[in-house]
Protein backbone atom coordinates (compact mmCIF):
# COMPACT_ATOMS: atom_id res chain seq x y z
CA UNK A 1 0.00 0.00 0.00
CA UNK A 2 1.27 3.30 -1.20
CA UNK A 3 0.86 5.52 2.17
CA UNK A 4 1.03 9.78 2.50
CA UNK A 5 2.26 10.55 5.89
CA UNK A 6 0.99 13.95 6.39
CA UNK A 7 1.86 15.35 10.24
CA UNK A 8 4.33 17.67 12.08
CA UNK A 9 6.51 17.37 15.46
CA UNK A 10 6.82 14.91 17.93
CA UNK A 11 3.43 12.84 17.01
CA UNK A 12 4.20 12.75 13.31
CA UNK A 13 7.74 11.55 13.86
CA UNK A 14 6.41 9.05 16.73
CA UNK A 15 3.55 7.44 13.66
CA UNK A 16 6.17 7.86 10.57
CA UNK A 17 8.52 5.48 12.88
CA UNK A 18 6.08 3.22 13.76
CA UNK A 19 5.10 2.62 10.00
CA UNK A 20 9.10 2.29 8.59
CA UNK A 21 9.67 -0.28 11.29
CA UNK A 22 6.62 -2.43 9.77
CA UNK A 23 8.52 -1.53 6.25
CA UNK A 24 5.19 0.17 5.16
CA UNK A 25 5.78 1.88 1.67
CA UNK A 26 5.64 5.31 2.51
CA UNK A 27 5.93 7.54 -1.10
CA UNK A 28 5.99 11.09 0.42
CA UNK A 29 5.48 13.02 3.75
CA UNK A 30 3.93 16.55 4.26
CA UNK A 31 4.45 18.78 6.83
CA UNK A 32 4.09 22.54 7.77
CA UNK A 33 6.04 25.06 6.10
CA UNK A 34 8.73 26.17 8.57
CA UNK A 35 8.59 28.83 10.70
CA UNK A 36 10.16 32.36 9.99
CA UNK A 37 13.08 33.48 11.94
CA UNK A 38 11.88 36.46 12.92
CA UNK A 39 8.65 34.98 14.07
CA UNK A 40 8.04 35.81 17.56
CA UNK A 41 10.02 33.26 20.31
CA UNK A 42 11.11 31.06 17.43
CA UNK A 43 13.67 29.41 17.36
CA UNK A 44 15.43 29.24 13.72
CA UNK A 45 17.57 26.37 14.46
CA UNK A 46 14.57 23.95 15.78
CA UNK A 47 14.04 21.49 12.68
CA UNK A 48 10.32 20.10 12.72
CA UNK A 49 10.90 16.65 14.01
CA UNK A 50 8.73 14.91 11.48
CA UNK A 51 10.83 16.39 8.83
CA UNK A 52 14.29 16.28 10.37
CA UNK A 53 13.34 11.79 10.51
CA UNK A 54 11.73 11.77 6.92
CA UNK A 55 14.93 13.13 5.90
CA UNK A 56 17.05 11.07 7.82
CA UNK A 57 15.08 8.48 6.54
CA UNK A 58 15.39 9.03 2.34
CA UNK A 59 12.33 10.27 2.46
CA UNK A 60 10.64 13.13 0.23
CA UNK A 61 9.36 15.90 2.37
CA UNK A 62 6.87 18.21 1.23
CA UNK A 63 5.60 21.96 2.85
CA UNK A 64 3.04 23.34 0.92
CA UNK A 65 1.85 26.99 2.57
CA UNK A 66 -1.58 25.87 1.27
CA UNK A 67 -3.25 22.81 0.46
CA UNK A 68 -6.10 25.45 -0.57
CA UNK A 69 -4.08 25.48 -4.39
CA UNK A 70 -4.23 23.49 -7.97
CA UNK A 71 -0.76 23.15 -7.38
CA UNK A 72 -1.30 21.33 -3.64
CA UNK A 73 -3.79 19.11 -5.34
CA UNK A 74 -1.60 18.02 -8.47
CA UNK A 75 0.84 17.80 -5.59
CA UNK A 76 -1.14 15.23 -3.74
CA UNK A 77 -2.29 13.79 -7.03
CA UNK A 78 1.20 13.01 -8.41
CA UNK A 79 2.12 10.44 -5.39
CA UNK A 80 -0.26 8.11 -6.68
CA UNK A 81 -1.40 7.17 -3.08
CA UNK A 82 -4.00 4.66 -1.88
CA UNK A 83 -4.14 6.47 1.51
CA UNK A 84 -3.25 9.52 3.61
CA UNK A 85 -2.09 9.31 7.29
CA UNK A 86 -2.63 12.70 8.96
CA UNK A 87 -0.86 12.84 12.04
CA UNK A 88 -1.23 16.05 13.82
CA UNK A 89 -2.44 18.88 10.96
CA UNK A 90 -3.18 21.74 11.28
CA UNK A 91 -3.37 23.53 7.92
CA UNK A 92 -7.04 22.99 6.25
CA UNK A 93 -6.79 20.45 3.63
CA UNK A 94 -9.83 20.59 1.18
CA UNK A 95 -11.72 17.37 -0.13
CA UNK A 96 -10.91 17.50 -3.16
CA UNK A 97 -6.86 16.74 -2.04
CA UNK A 98 -8.15 14.47 1.29
CA UNK A 99 -9.81 12.33 -1.38
CA UNK A 100 -7.01 12.26 -4.03
CA UNK A 101 -5.57 8.97 -2.47
CA UNK A 102 -7.63 5.89 -3.31
CA UNK A 103 -8.94 4.89 -0.02
CA UNK A 104 -8.63 8.71 1.25
CA UNK A 105 -7.60 10.25 4.23
CA UNK A 106 -7.76 9.39 7.76
CA UNK A 107 -6.54 11.63 10.68
CA UNK A 108 -6.11 11.99 14.44
CA UNK A 109 -7.83 14.11 16.71
CA UNK A 110 -7.60 14.05 20.35
CA UNK A 111 -11.24 14.53 21.54
CA UNK A 112 -14.01 11.75 21.56
CA UNK A 113 -16.07 13.30 18.70
CA UNK A 114 -18.40 14.99 18.24
CA UNK A 115 -17.30 16.36 21.78
CA UNK A 116 -14.63 19.74 21.72
CA UNK A 117 -14.08 19.78 18.17
CA UNK A 118 -11.85 23.08 17.48
CA UNK A 119 -8.11 23.56 18.64
CA UNK A 120 -7.90 23.14 22.19
CA UNK A 121 -9.92 19.89 22.32
CA UNK A 122 -7.39 18.63 25.55
CA UNK A 123 -7.97 21.87 27.28
CA UNK A 124 -11.73 21.72 27.76
CA UNK A 125 -11.79 18.40 29.30
CA UNK A 126 -9.83 19.06 31.64
CA UNK A 127 -11.60 22.54 32.27
CA UNK A 128 -14.86 21.86 32.89
CA UNK A 129 -13.67 18.83 35.35
CA UNK A 130 -14.86 15.87 33.05
CA UNK A 131 -14.04 12.56 34.33
CA UNK A 132 -13.12 11.17 30.62
CA UNK A 133 -11.62 12.07 27.24
CA UNK A 134 -9.88 10.37 24.37
CA UNK A 135 -9.07 10.54 20.63
CA UNK A 136 -11.01 10.51 17.12
CA UNK A 137 -9.15 8.35 14.18
CA UNK A 138 -11.57 10.38 11.79
CA UNK A 139 -12.00 10.56 8.28
CA UNK A 140 -12.28 14.59 7.82
CA UNK A 141 -14.41 16.16 5.51
CA UNK A 142 -14.37 20.14 4.87
CA UNK A 143 -16.04 20.46 7.97
CA UNK A 144 -13.91 21.14 10.93
CA UNK A 145 -13.96 18.28 12.62
CA UNK A 146 -17.02 16.83 11.08
CA UNK A 147 -15.80 13.75 9.34
CA UNK A 148 -17.11 10.88 9.97
CA UNK A 149 -15.57 8.31 12.79
CA UNK A 150 -13.15 4.96 12.01
CA UNK A 151 -12.52 4.60 15.92
CA UNK A 152 -12.20 6.26 19.04
CA UNK A 153 -10.48 5.68 22.50
CA UNK A 154 -10.98 6.45 26.05
CA UNK A 155 -8.72 7.15 29.18
CA UNK A 156 -9.79 8.42 32.29
CA UNK A 157 -8.40 12.44 33.43
CA UNK A 158 -7.03 11.59 36.82
CA UNK A 159 -7.50 13.79 39.56
CA UNK A 160 -4.89 16.94 39.06
CA UNK A 161 -3.64 15.90 35.97
CA UNK A 162 -2.82 18.40 33.29
CA UNK A 163 -2.71 18.93 29.94
CA UNK A 164 0.53 17.76 29.74
CA UNK A 165 0.19 14.81 31.74
CA UNK A 166 -3.28 13.83 29.18
CA UNK A 167 -1.16 14.71 26.18
CA UNK A 168 2.24 13.24 26.90
CA UNK A 169 1.01 9.95 28.99
CA UNK A 170 -2.20 9.27 27.63
CA UNK A 171 -3.45 10.72 24.12
CA UNK A 172 0.49 10.49 22.25
CA UNK A 173 0.85 7.15 23.18
CA UNK A 174 -2.77 5.88 22.35
CA UNK A 175 -2.92 7.74 19.30
CA UNK A 176 0.09 6.71 17.50
CA UNK A 177 -1.23 2.83 18.27
CA UNK A 178 -4.78 3.97 17.14
CA UNK A 179 -3.41 5.47 13.88
CA UNK A 180 -1.31 1.86 13.19
CA UNK A 181 -4.63 -0.18 14.25
CA UNK A 182 -6.73 2.40 11.81
CA UNK A 183 -4.36 1.30 8.80
CA UNK A 184 -4.61 -2.16 9.87
CA UNK A 185 -8.09 -1.90 9.58
CA UNK A 186 -7.86 0.10 6.60
CA UNK A 187 -6.09 -2.40 4.91
CA UNK A 188 -8.30 -5.42 5.77
CA UNK A 189 -10.92 -3.55 4.28
CA UNK A 190 -13.00 -3.12 7.12
CA UNK A 191 -12.82 0.66 8.46
CA UNK A 192 -15.75 2.12 9.35
CA UNK A 193 -17.24 5.25 8.69
CA UNK A 194 -19.47 5.67 11.37
CA UNK A 195 -21.88 9.50 11.01
CA UNK A 196 -21.41 11.91 13.58
CA UNK A 197 -24.63 13.42 15.41
CA UNK A 198 -23.15 17.05 15.90
CA UNK A 199 -26.29 17.87 18.10
CA UNK A 200 -24.38 15.67 20.91
CA UNK A 201 -21.68 17.43 20.68
CA UNK A 202 -20.14 20.95 21.21
CA UNK A 203 -16.96 23.48 19.37
CA UNK A 204 -14.87 24.90 21.48
CA UNK A 205 -12.31 27.85 20.13
CA UNK A 206 -8.94 28.57 21.37
CA UNK A 207 -8.62 27.75 25.32
CA UNK A 208 -6.80 31.25 25.97
CA UNK A 209 -5.95 33.04 29.32
CA UNK A 210 -8.89 34.51 29.72
CA UNK A 211 -10.54 30.60 29.66
CA UNK A 212 -7.95 29.51 32.55
CA UNK A 213 -8.19 32.33 34.63
CA UNK A 214 -12.31 31.45 35.26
Amino acid sequence: MRIVVHGQQAFGKAVLERLIKRNENIVAVCTAPDRQPDTIKVDPLKVNPLKEFAAQNGLAVHQPASWKTDESLALMTSFDADLCMMAYVLLFVPEAVLNAPKLGSFQYHPSLLPMHRGPSSINWPIAIVATKTGLSIFWPNDGLDQGPVLLQKECEIGVGETLGDIYFKKLFPMGVDAMIESLDLVKLGQAPKLALDLSKGSYESWFGRSEANN
